[in-house]
């Protein structure tokens, strides 16, 4: 089954140009394969991995790419099979409503190489739903299996190495409506800012904390 999904590049002030990929995927699965596809096709050149998901719609993206009989296109080696209608990206704004049959959305920012996820609302809005580094090494706050067989999965800081010492602090959001959240690290006080429309601020604290030298000259 088909999940309708835009894939493109974030521009100013909310707004962005994608594509529309018909076989998306929800992010646990997608976004690891545009990691795969960053690093394993472009060499980690956001900019030319950019260039390639806007050249065309997409059925569906992979690294491994095979010409299927039914395709009246190549596959792209590396990206994927490209669908075969010939219209011009879409542009938009993500305070403009949801147009069409539309379940995620996913945007590129292309100086902090980073992907923002959006999800369709019933409210026929996007809503932010997550936000992950193509590097998964600048992650600051990650997700790793539970200790033992059953148990509820933990949040480590990568800062610091906490285990489940974080909390969520609901701010007035920048964008003039609604809540931007602060993801903050109990132990050593790193923080992740969230904005819609101005995506995340990640402050790294040093760890172990720098104390000041006494100075014993007086």
């Amino acid at each position: 089954m088909s999940t309708p999904t835009l894939i493109g590049v974030a521009a100013f002030r909310g707004s962005y140009t994608a594509r529309h990929l018909q076989f998306g995927e929800e992010p646990e699965k997608l976004i690891p394969l545009l990691r795969r596809i960053w690093t394993d096709t472009f060499g980690r050149d956001t900019d030319a991995m950019a260039t390639a998901l806007l050249a065309h719609h997409w059925w569906t993206l992979t690294a491994t790419p095979k010409p299927r009989r039914w395709d009246r296109q190549p596959p792209v080696p590396g990206l994927g099979h490209p669908a075969d209608t010939d219209t011009d990206p879409r542009k938009g704004s993500l305070r403009e409503p949801v147009a069409g049959a539309l379940e995620w959305m996913y945007l590129l920012h292309l100086d902090q190489r980073r992907l923002v996820v959006y999800e369709a609302t019933i409210h026929s809005r996007w809503l932010r739903h997550s936000a992950y580094h193509l590097d998964p090494a600048e992650d600051l706050f990650v997700t790793a299996p539970a200790l033992d067989d059953g148990g509820a999965e933990m949040t480590v800081c990568t800062a610091c190495g906490a285990v489940d010492e974080i909390e969520h602090i609901a701010v007035p959001s920048m964008a003039g409506y609604g809540h931007d959240t602060v993801t903050c690290c109990t132990r050593c006080g790193s923080s992740v800012a969230t904005d819609p429309m101005f995506g995340d601020h990640v402050t790294r604290k040093p760890w172990p904390p720098h104390h000041p030298t006494p100075d014993n000259t007086r």
